[in-house]
């Protein structure tokens, strides 16, 4: 109890864990009918005992089961008013693979809701407040080097849904749009995704909100369902680098064996490999500049990666490593197939290229140039194919799509 002046006020501090799937998050509602108000998975914190994040999950697993839990991100603590006193509030956001859970203790009822649905709800103070601190935004998703252009993209939509939820007008919302594409140039699926909610809503934020709801779900969709096809399609063991959503769920579902880069300086190969062998696949990790000469001496049935994006003219955009890999498998005799949903195809042919921190390759104090590229080109010759939620991709096809998307765009052009 913390006194001022005369009076005392009583101080508390709470871990407030969020969990999302498929861009909703799980609210909570007490069965204590005079503290009936919606929440998301809260307990009292244990303070420097162990870290915010380690406490949140313990939350998480303790009330739901959940065990495949993966932080999006740890807000930074806020105080509200509450009867009798103030709450510190920590605020923690999972990602979870399914809504299956248990039931819970002391809850009359739970439901996955988009977390705009906060706002219209009766909701323990400070709620969305919560929300906010580890919600996506422009400035996180410029800075993230670890998720897939996927996966950017539906936070990407995500921002554009929740700015709107309480914008009081569009343009606020075009600035928004505008900022979140101009974050991540190189991933053609931002800026089509949300092209499409942007010309396809009416100019209201309501409908912007309730488009960008509708666009989540079926980018989700259509990138589960590339995943599908490719493997109908492959036969196994296949070779592959890098972090892909939609690769992962796809050596997921054909079950072979994998050589997996771990695609240095940030090791999202590791990230991969691991998330397969936790499915019970048969991985194995190397170098990336072994992996050519692995192609060589063992039998693969494909080579198999993701996009960041597909040019109109077929060329891909990927994770640096991806050009090399693809020579590699040409001089081998091993067909190279890229996974992706449609939305990845540009509207144009221009390569917009990203560097990493220079002090992840070198560090020392020599005066020595670095280059960090994240991404390469890999020409379209070397691609056998492009697998998406739609079927196999030849060039023509790809020509279409991007004939398509820059149709979305044209609202742009009338600003």
């Amino acid at each position: 109890m913390v006194s001022v002046g005369d009076n005392s006020v009583v101080m508390s501090e709470i871990v407030t864990a969020f969990v999302r799937n498929r861009g909703a998050v799980l609210l909570t509602q007490p069965t204590d009918p005079e503290h009936d108000r919606w929440d998301g998975l809260s307990a009292a914190s244990e303070g420097d005992s162990a870290t915010l994040a380690a406490q949140a999950r313990r939350i998480v697993r303790g009330a739901t089961g959940l065990s495949s839990l993966t932080l999006a991100y740890a807000g930074e603590s806020f105080t509200v008013d509450v009867e009798g006193g103030k709450r510190t509030i920590d605020p923690v956001l999972f990602d979870a693979p399914t809504r299956e859970i248990g039931e819970l203790a002391g809850v009359a009822a739970v439901e996955w809701v988009p977390p705009t649905e906060i706002l219209n709800r009766k909701t323990v103070p400070g709620l969305w407040e919560a929300y906010e601190q580890v919600a996506p935004s422009p400035t996180t998703i410029a800075a993230d080097t670890v998720h897939g252009a996927a996966a950017l993209s539906i936070r990407a939509l995500g921002v554009l849904r929740d700015r709107a939820a309480v914008a009081d007008d569009v343009a606020a919302l075009v600035e928004t749009a505008l900022e979140l594409q101009d974050a991540r140039p190189s991933m053609a699926v931002l800026e089509n995704r949300l092209n499409r909610v942007m010309g396809g809503a009416d100019r209201a934020p309501q409908a912007i909100h309730d488009r960008a709801i509708e666009e989540i779900g079926a980018a989700l969709d259509a990138d589960a369902t590339a995943a599908a096809t490719a493997a109908d399609r492959l036969d196994g063991p296949i070779a592959t680098l890098s972090w892909s959503g939609t690769v992962r769920d796809t050596l997921t579902e054909l079950g072979d064996p994998v050589t997996v880069a771990e695609s240095r300086p940030d090791r999202e190969g590791i990230d991969l490999a691991e998330s397969l062998a936790s499915e019970g696949v048969d991985v194995t990790v190397t170098t990336d500049a072994a992996l050519p000469a692995v192609l060589s001496d063992r039998e693969f049935g494909a080579v198999l990666v993701g996009a960041d994006t597909i040019l109109p003219n077929s060329d891909i955009v990927n994770k640096v490593g991806t050009r090399s890999l693809a020579l590699a498998a040409e001089r081998a005799g091993i067909p190279m197939y890229v996974v992706a949903a449609r939305d990845k195809v540009a509207t144009d042919d221009t390569f917009h290229s990203e560097e990493g921190p220079a002090n992840v390759v070198y560090d020392g104090e020599a005066e020595i140039a670095v280059r960090n590229p994240t991404f390469d080109l890999t020409p379209g010759e070397l691609v056998t194919g492009v697998l998406t939620e739609d079927g196999l991709l030849d060039q023509r096809g790809i020509s279409v799509v991007a004939a398509q998307h820059r149709s979305n765009a044209e609202w742009v052009d009338e600003l």
